[in-house]
């Protein structure tokens, strides 16, 4: 069932002029469907490798402003070293996204809903993606807009989202720059249209839910389990915030991380990479609907790595959400927590986020350790059939009573998920994170939920047979550095629906 995402809660403010070298009106810029670009910068990187003629014909497509608006520095793209690409997304509705919106929306100022840090590493074996929440307060440094001349000072503990209302993208990558201490490269904003139609380009995007999810404010319509999504349903599964999770913007990041990862997996696995003409046509889908800094839109940028990128594994494709805390002074917004600190660090250093920190500090001399939890075993745990196989909940009930458990309850599911998930109420993580650990399921498909009583394992496609989801598919997971939420692209998760 198709919508159209409407409503008032989803309603944003209005379209960011923009001008650039090649078209008098520039690119429409949007909101979280910016995700959608993440996934597809290699893949344009790719294309643009792939010949002049259509690199200068992707080149045309393409809206330009200024890098960086602040003081601090912008370092000039090259091929050596890491590249940092911050992807932004405002919740502009006007243009061709007058639809999303009202009168009122096409008024206001332009603010970015979502931003997200891709940084390849300088060996290209390495993808690091992290999100920052759009309620995250900051500091944003002085800005001068570079088309009016008009300077916006600098301010202290405002919403990161206001950011680009301080002169346009090149003031969110000044405050980003400040904020991580990673110098960015390039910046992307791009359009709603980019996802509607990249979606369709590749014939739908594999999603998972734990319910069936009808929200009216964005137009998403799935069942539970796994769905196909593609065009407004692909954009309304990225928009919907009262979909997932605890219906907050984290919630909405972490469905987001899952789209994309799915993405990633279906281009990979059909071979995308190695088709010009499949590769021609994304890149036309992004390129149309994207603004970037003026160093982004030169063919020699992408020439220099695009022919390396293809072959970097997912499982070190990290996507990642800024370790957040409750803000100090509002507890409905949030501030960077002490782990942020090491997920910046990292990066400036170009290590992966996905290999867990590495050696943790040394604990301070003559402490006490904390104490282990130690599971209760008298936890309720249920049991239920995802995978598609009969019997399936059965055998792996055996397994959790093996294990101790005492109150242990099989059954059919009803839905088949890609990968087995674990939810947990609250006060049951220990016995969660005990039963994830037994049977290889990673970190990032173990999830708090109000939904079930004590533990709700759901027995996914990648555990149809045996004691263990194979080794392949469940090497040592070290976890994402700082105990940053998010996952890696090879992890089939399923989205905790939010109930009203």
């Amino acid at each position: 069932m198709t919508q159209t995402p409407t409503g008032p809660d989803e309603r944003t403010t209005p379209r960011l002029s923009q001008r650039g070298r090649h078209f008098a009106n520039g690119a429409v810029v949007s909101r979280q469907w910016v995700w959608i670009a993440l996934c597809c910068v290699s893949l344009l990187l790719v294309v643009m490798g792939a010949g002049g003629f259509a690199a200068l014909r992707l080149q045309q497509n393409v809206s330009t402003q200024a890098l960086n608006l602040g003081g601090s520095s912008g370092s000039a793209a090259d091929v050596e070293g890491p590249l940092d690409i911050l992807v932004i997304g405002s919740d502009t509705r006007g243009g061709e996204n007058s639809d999303y919106g009202d009168s009122l929306d096409q008024e206001s100022g332009a603010r970015s809903d979502v931003m997200m840090l891709m940084q390849i590493s300088e060996d290209r074996q390495n993808v690091n993606v992290v999100s920052f929440p759009r309620d995250l307060m900051v500091s944003i440094p002085e800005c001068t807009n570079p088309d009016s001349g008009k300077v916006f000072p600098a301010a202290d503990d405002v919403q990161i989202n206001e950011s680009l209302d301080h002169g346009g993208p090149g003031c969110t990558v000044a405050t980003i720059n400040e904020l991580t201490g990673v110098d960015i490269d390039h910046f992307m904003l791009v359009d709603f249209n980019a996802v509607k139609e990249l979606s369709s380009v590749v014939g739908g995007v594999q999603v998972c839910v734990s319910d069936a999810i009808d929200d009216e404010y964005s137009g998403l319509d799935i069942p539970a389990g796994s769905s196909n999504v593609e065009g407004e349903q692909a954009l309304a599964f990225l928009r919907s915030r009262h979909g997932f999770g605890d219906g907050s913007d984290t919630g909405r990041i972490q469905a987001q991380q899952g789209f994309l990862a799915s993405l990633m997996r279906k281009v990979k696995d059909e071979g995308t990479l190695s088709n010009p003409g499949k590769l021609y046509d994304i890149a036309e889908a992004i390129t149309q609907n994207v603004t970037v800094d003026e160093g982004f839109a030169d063919p020699g940028t992408f020439v220099g790595i695009g022919r390396e990128l293809a072959g970097i594994d997912l499982n070190r494709v990290v996507f990642a959400t800024a370790p957040t805390e409750p803000y100090v002074y509002d507890e409905n917004k949030l501030q960077l927590s002490a782990d942020a600190d090491r997920v910046f660090e990292t990066m400036r250093e170009g290590g992966s986020l996905a290999d867990g920190g590495g050696e943790e500090e040394p604990a301070p001399e003559e402490t006490t350790p904390a104490p282990t939890e130690t599971p209760d075993r008298s936890t309720p745990v249920s049991v239920l059939n995802a995978s598609g196989e009969t019997g399936r909940d059965s055998d792996v009930a055996d397994l959790v009573e093996s294990m101790g458990y005492l109150t242990v309850a099989p059954q059919e599911g009803g839905v088949e998920y890609p990968g087995s998930t674990v939810y947990y109420s609250t006060g049951y993580e220990a016995e969660a994170r005990e039963i994830a650990d037994k049977f290889g399921i990673p970190a990032a498909q173990v999830q708090l939920s109000e939904s079930y009583l004590g533990v709700a394992l759901f027995v996914g496609e990648d555990f149809t047979e045996g004691e263990k989801i194979t080794q392949e598919e469940s090497e040592e997971d070290p976890g994402i550095v700082g105990g940053a939420a998010g996952q890696t692209a090879d992890q089939e998760t399923c989205q905790q629906a939010f109930s009203y």
